[in-house]
């Protein structure tokens, strides 16, 4: 019940059938650990609500609610869950897909504003998700770089989009605590600040704060208290990309489109994701030109008896035969064979009268270094 205390949970608490291996992450709603099954051989992601939010109306429903939205999305970028009941005493976990990889957040801190191809490319994925939780009704209601999750290892999807606790769900989606709108400040939307419309359009403003972040190193607007930021979201306009970055033009143009302050002039996650992709290809295409324009240009090719001291050359000798690299290197692909020369070349020739014995005749090397065994016959005259 409400009143009985929390239990504690560590390294080896058993929470439903799973062991608990150590906190891994910790939010408004609850804690997150890392957790083996204690069957199977299966690695989980554990959520626990915080014992404190017991006493607060809905937020245990908000629990359950996540895993209902993760049960039915099934989306590549949103984690899968396996499991979902009350602790003891009371409070709601929920098992899920255990994905190992970064926050954008922290991509952010230590790497700094992202090139354009590829915050265009984010943009894409992240609209590839939201594209299909909007068609069932869902809004996130609190997308920042906190909750997206990068998994460039992972072969289903390159992120995740996490957190979706505040989510709005058809009817579940007005368990709103008295004075209190869901999402953070910096990232929220004009309608939600106002805590009315909330719908699609939410999440794509959330994103174009996101996007505008990702370009500049700071989001468009921000201030010291909440009043002030909440104030600049619905009356203030952003500075444009094109001064404070190095974003192309399309894709300035699609930001400062996703952050109108009518949610009714805003495009869709499925238009984003389309144009952003177009972006991101358009982008990629125009560096490799400029790697491969800015390199410095082949020289023509040179015969090969052109360098005579190459100064990496081997002197020729008898027992190796020497390519000069340039010819290798401009387009010579033959293969020369590296066939041994005769140290010697035997000079056959009529024998002196002494060495004449029967029909047969002698041949001498020149030294006794290049002494071998063999006898050549004379032709016999007629």
């Amino acid at each position: 019940m409400a009143s009985e205390p929390a239990a504690e949970l560590g390294p080896d608490s058993v929470v439903g059938s799973y062991r608990l291996v150590r906190e891994i992450g910790r939010g408004g709603m609850g804690a997150v650990y890392e957790a083996k099954h204690v069957v199977l051989a299966r690695r989980a992601a554990i959520k626990v609500m915080h014992g404190e939010l017991r006493r607060q109306p809905g937020m245990a429903t908000r629990v359950v609610q996540e895993a209902s939205i993760l049960e039915d999305i099934r989306h590549p970028g949103v984690v899968r869950v396996y499991e979902c009941a009350l602790l003891p005493d009371h409070r709601p976990y929920i098992a899920m897909e255990l994905v190992e990889g970064e926050t954008l957040a922290s991509r952010l801190a230590h790497q700094g504003p992202l090139a354009s191809v590829e915050v265009a490319m984010l943009l894409a994925e992240i609209c590839d998700v939201l594209a299909s939780v909007h068609a069932r009704g869902v809004v996130h209601r609190d997308l920042k770089p906190d909750n997206v999750l990068l998994t460039p290892c992972d072969r289903d999807f390159p992120l995740r989009v996490i957190d979706w606790g505040v989510a709005r769900l058809g009817p579940l989606g007005r368990l709103t605590l008295d004075g209190l709108t869901p999402g953070t400040p910096i990232y929220m939307s004009p309608e939600q600040a106002m805590g009315r419309n909330i719908a699609a359009p939410c999440d794509i403003y959330s994103l174009g704060v996101i996007a505008y972040e990702l370009l500049t190193g700071h989001p468009p607007f921000d201030g010291r208290t909440l009043a002030e930021v909440v104030s600049m979201h619905l009356t203030s306009e952003p500075v444009s990309l094109r001064d404070v970055s190095s974003a192309p033009r399309e894709l300035a143009n699609l930001v400062h489109r996703m952050l109108e302050k009518d949610s009714s002039l805003r495009p869709g996650a499925i238009e984003i994701r389309q144009l952003a992709r177009g972006i991101a290809f358009d982008a990629s295409v125009a560096y490799e030109s400029i790697e491969i324009e800015g390199a410095e240009p082949p020289r023509a090719p040179r015969a090969v008896h052109a360098r005579r001291h190459h100064p990496l050359a081997v002197q020729p000798t008898e027992d190796a035969v020497v390519v000069d690299p340039d010819a290798l290197e401009f387009g010579v692909t033959e293969m020369v064979p590296t066939i041994r020369k005769p140290r010697w070349t035997p000079e056959i020739g009529m024998a002196s009268a002494p060495e004449a014995r029967g029909h047969g005749a002698l041949v001498a090397p020149r030294s006794a270094r290049d002494e071998v065994a063999g006898v050549i016959d004379r032709p016999k005259r007629r």
